[in-house]
């Protein structure tokens, strides 16, 4: 008897809580039961400097040398891995990650069209960024007549509007020459990109386009070469340079210790710095 009670005491409290909610409308989901309900969404964090996130979950690209910077800086920072600045902003959005590290120049075209995200203000590491060719005799004499290039550009005042071209609003500006008509008197150059590093390489209506394609295009015009351009993922542009497969890279490569000792790097086309990503 006891038993019988307690059950229709059961019963009898789960048609009072159906009867209630069907006066707001949603009958079922008071017989369904707790177990149905919809996690409770917590409220979206931001930071304010860069301690704020030592022990969070930050996100990285294979093939940078973020984490050992992050490390430093935050000894007991957690890493997720995704393999683009797209998907890395994504995560972000989704809140998978609190934050990642990123090239400045990056960070300020991404923030030029979105109001979600913003950059810390503190470099995690001050960064230069090159164009990277092979440590070999041929590899060499490129590089070199690519950095009196880009010298030439910086005293002249035309690397600045470069930077202006590629970092502005003006979506009409960002071109690049048809590579397909350049001539090929001393030869066809094959260079490696990334293409999905706005403002450095990405793909614009289908060609590849921003500020080291443009670069690169324009040497060679003016030195005589026809350009190749191929695609591939970031992580595997240094081991490509490294084993010659290629004639060079421009693909926002960062210049570090480590890379200097595999291959060789042209003057610097953009100084900047490493910053950190985070919501707004």
């Amino acid at each position: 008897m006891k038993k019988n009670r307690i059950i229709t005491a059961l019963m009898a409290a789960v048609m009072v809580t159906a009867f209630s909610s069907c006066e707001s409308g949603d009958i079922s989901s008071a017989l369904q039961g707790p177990t149905t309900q919809a996690p409770v969404t917590e409220a979206k964090v931001t930071y304010n400097n860069l301690a704020e996130l030592d022990g969070k979950f930050l996100g990285l690209q294979p093939g940078t040398n973020f984490d050992q910077l992050i490390l430093e800086r935050l000894p007991n920072a957690m890493f997720k891995n995704y393999d683009s600045f797209p998907e890395l902003l994504d995560a972000l959005k989704q809140g998978k990650i609190d934050g990642f590290p990123s090239d400045e120049p990056v960070v300020l075209a991404a923030m030029a069209t979105d109001d979600s995200i913003k950059m810390l203000d503190e470099y995690i590491e001050a960064a230069d960024f090159a164009y990277a060719f092979p440590k070999t005799e041929e590899g060499t004499a490129l590089c070199e007549e690519f950095s009196a290039y880009i010298d030439e550009l910086k005293s002249s005042g035309k690397l600045e509007e470069y930077k202006m071209k590629w970092m502005g609003a003006d979506e009409s500006a960002k071109t690049v020459l048809d590579i397909s008509m350049l001539p090929a008197t001393k030869g066809t150059l094959n260079m490696v990109t990334e293409a999905d590093y706005e403002p450095f390489n990405y793909f614009k209506e289908g060609k590849v386009v921003g500020l080291d394609i443009d670069i690169a295009a324009d040497f060679c015009k003016a030195k005589g070469y026809a350009l190749n351009v191929e695609v591939t993922e970031f992580s595997k542009i240094i081991p490509a340079i490294q084993e010659s497969k290629y004639d060079f890279a421009g693909a926002g490569i960062t210049v570090t210790d480590e890379r200097k000792e595999v291959v060789n790097f042209s003057s610097p086309n953009y100084s900047g710095g490493v910053v950190m990503v985070v919501r707004k």
